[in-house]
């Protein structure tokens, strides 16, 4: 009895945006997505790090689990249309990496990822999810079968997450403005900030070489007569120390976003075993993320398609280290032969002598 009171019951507690308020609307976005997006497509190191966590995420391909029909009707469909289910996942991924959440429409033959800041939930006052708003010239309204609405990071029973990029904001802007001023001191050829000081002339001099040095460009030679006496005011570039405060920038990007140096290809690892642990940590990161998107992605397959009876699986990354080590422990169990752990490592098969 007690079983059944609480398989048919409600929750007591409210939730704490009270989105009853909101109505058919949907909630409002508690941050400005597009300004987030902005962020991210204009820093090279946010877009590396994106770009290595995809690849990592994606990379390897998938496979479908599952006994019956809809097995082989998913895996029918998939290889149909298995380019175009790649991209859908890159675009997938990496929406949900920007944005920390992404909606998945499933009302077509294909899923579809909508754009984030478009998208509104409707909730009740208890925080059950009963539908879906785009506002995105005129309103439209999806129901909760027709969008898989995947949040990394649902804190306590807030409809959205928080995006990494919100977290990296400050961090970004600051960024953005040490290398536009960076950019000032190239265009101006590396040239610093100098004081020209007429001990002895008469306004007519004076007005005469300002306007010499109003023309000049940064660089130029200039030939001075008389008491002249040249100060230089300051060296921005190494009293503030910009290019190791670009340094730390990029090691605080790669920190949120947990991408090892190793794998951001440009900056060095501190050690072998310092390198390896961080690959360890990311490996497993890549992996939950690859549950959790196999987990919408069947979501949504099941949706369009009709059937159950299956999941899709991503095949699981590991970096070249691991991978070699595997199959040596299969060569030497005797499970697979050198040729077939070359072939699985994309190396040729060995030469034979004579």
């Amino acid at each position: 009895m007690n079983l059944l009171k609480h398989l048919g019951g409600r929750p007591k507690a409210l939730a704490s945006a009270m989105p009853v308020f909101y109505g058919r609307l949907g909630e409002p976005k508690p941050l400005d997505q597009l300004k987030l997006l902005e962020l991210a497509e204009g820093d090279a190191d946010v877009r590396a790090c994106l770009d290595a966590v995809v690849d990592a995420v994606t990379a390897n391909g998938w496979y479908v689990v599952g006994e019956g029909d809809g097995r082989a009707v998913v895996e029918e469909w998939l290889r149909e249309r298995e380019d175009e289910f790649y991209l859908f996942l890159r675009n997938l991924v990496l929406t949900t990496l920007v944005f920390d959440e992404s909606y998945v429409e499933c009302t077509g033959s294909f899923p579809r990822v909508v754009a984030p800041w478009t998208m509104q939930v409707v909730r009740d006052e208890y925080g059950e999810v009963k539908g879906y708003v785009q506002h995105a010239g005129k309103t439209v309204s999806f129901t909760t079968e027709e969008v898989v609405h995947i949040v990394l990071h649902p804190l306590a029973d807030r409809a959205y997450g928080t995006p990494k990029i919100a977290t990296l904001s400050r961090i970004l802007l600051a960024k953005r403005e040490a290398e536009l001023f960076l950019f000032q001191v190239f265009m101006r050829k590396g040239v610093l900030s100098k004081a020209i000081l007429l001990k002895h002339g008469d306004e007519a001099t004076f007005n005469r070489l300002r306007a010499v040095l109003e023309e000049a460009r940064p660089g130029d030679n200039l030939l001075l007569m008389g008491e002249i006496d040249v100060k230089t005011l300051s060296q921005p570039v190494e009293d503030l120390r910009i290019i190791e405060m670009l340094a730390e920038f990029r090691q605080r990007i790669m920190a949120v976003f947990r991408v090892p140096p190793i794998v951001y290809g440009v900056v060095e690892g501190v050690n072998l075993e310092t390198s390896r642990n961080q690959m360890t940590t990311f490996s497993q990161y890549v992996k939950a993320l690859q549950r959790v998107f196999a987990a919408g992605a069947t979501m949504a397959l099941k949706r369009i398609l009709g059937v159950d009876g299956f999941s899709l699986k991503l095949v699981e990354w590991v970096n070249m280290e691991q991978e070699t080590r595997l199959h040596v422990e299969r060569v030497r169990a005797g499970l697979e032969t050198i040729e077939e752990a070359r072939r699985a490592m994309g190396l040729g098969p060995l030469r034979k002598e004579g």
